[in-house]
């Protein structure tokens, strides 16, 4: 009993199908243990992540690859097989793309992890994400044009026409536009990096973090997520209190009465200030009298401490302190006062 033709070609088509499939499994077996094994044997890591990245890419690959040798063995339904010869090219660019982005990715992680985190500046990790973003826009924008003249689209027309609405889009979106060269720019040129403490013109004060292509994210000393655009920043006078380092020092005015020993005093505010936490030795505290005041001595205690992030709680200790020792030492605050002389005639 014959078999028809059709029904032959169909069982050749499925049969290449199964092949593929298994085919497939295989090599990603021999990836999997083979390949892998021997890499590991090497120094470097680059070959794990390559084999651990593309392994499910080119199982993709290998299936469409069969599939699409599959169809081409079927002759007898020409408009059949046109179509999904035409869907499998398409699925075949997306997944070349999406084997490249995963290469570009490996590539740019082991960077990060072998060079990057050796260097001092923080800079190709904040630029390395952007990195990753332009070139998969770049990869599946080629996948796109390249599925387009398969087709057989007017791709000059096309490009002319993307000018076109580009030059619209960029009128449109000027603010994006000048927010995403900002960006660039602060990534460039690193007036603050993450976990820097800045200072805004406008008042924002937090930590930094995140610096994206459209908006820095700065989170505020009461846990308040604050988005400025890039351009703003970019416009403004900006306040690093961690570069070029973390060190602060604290300026805390203090006022005793006239008549006050100033060595006594000064002795205790060195004191006070030498027991609190994240004060640093070296610069070592210093008290300087700044000018006499209507009703006191006008007192000033310079402290050095090891993070901007602590200055708010160091105060508050620090003043607690001196509050104490100066009643111990019988060291006198004095209010305001006003004194009136009245001359008798």
């Amino acid at each position: 009993m014959e078999i028809p033709a059709v029904a032959a070609e169909v069982f050749k088509g499925l049969g290449l199908l199964i092949l593929s499939i298994v085919l497939a499994k295989l090599f990603v077996y021999f990836i999997s243990r083979y390949a892998a094994a021997a890499a590991k044997k090497r120094t470097t890591i680059l070959d794990d992540m390559l084999i651990e990245a593309v392994q499910k890419p080119l199982y993709y690959l290998i299936i469409l690859l069969g599939f699409d040798v599959a169809v081409q063995g079927i002759s007898i339904l020409p408009e059949v097989t046109s179509k999904l010869d035409s869907i499998l090219y398409v699925a075949e660019v997306f997944v070349g793309a999406y084997f490249v982005s995963k290469t570009v990715r490996v590539f740019a992680r082991w960077y990060a992890k072998n060079i990057a985190a050796k260097a001092k500046s923080r800079f190709d990790d904040e630029f390395l994400p952007l990195f990753n973003r332009t070139a998969d826009i770049f990869i599946y924008g080629s996948s796109i044009v390249i599925i387009l003249d398969f087709f057989r689209y007017d791709i000059t027309a096309i490009v002319a026409g993307l000018g076109i609405a580009g030059l619209a889009v960029a009128l449109a979106a000027q603010d994006t536009i000048s927010n995403m060269i900002s960006g660039f720019v602060i990534m460039a040129d690193r007036p603050f990096r993450v976990n820097d403490i800045i200072e805004l013109s406008a008042g924002e004060y937090g930590e930094v973090s995140e610096i994206g292509l459209r908006s820095t994210k700065i989170l505020t000393m009461d846990l308040t997520m604050i988005v400025v655009p890039n351009s703003q920043i970019g416009s403004s006078q900006i306040i690093n209190y961690s570069y070029p380092d973390n060190r602060l020092r604290l300026k805390i005015p203090v006022g005793v009465a006239y008549g006050t020993d100033l060595k006594t005093a000064t002795k205790a505010l060195k004191e006070v200030a030498k027991k609190q936490r994240h004060v640093m030795e070296r610069p070592a505290p210093r008290v300087h009298l700044t000018s006499f005041s209507d009703f006191s001595l006008s007192l000033i205690l310079y402290v050095w401490i090891d993070s901007h992030k602590d200055r708010f709680e160091v105060i508050n200790r620090i003043n607690r302190a001196i509050d104490e020792r100066f009643k111990k030492d019988g060291i006198e605050i004095p209010f305001p006062i006003q004194t009136i002389q009245i001359k008798n005639k």
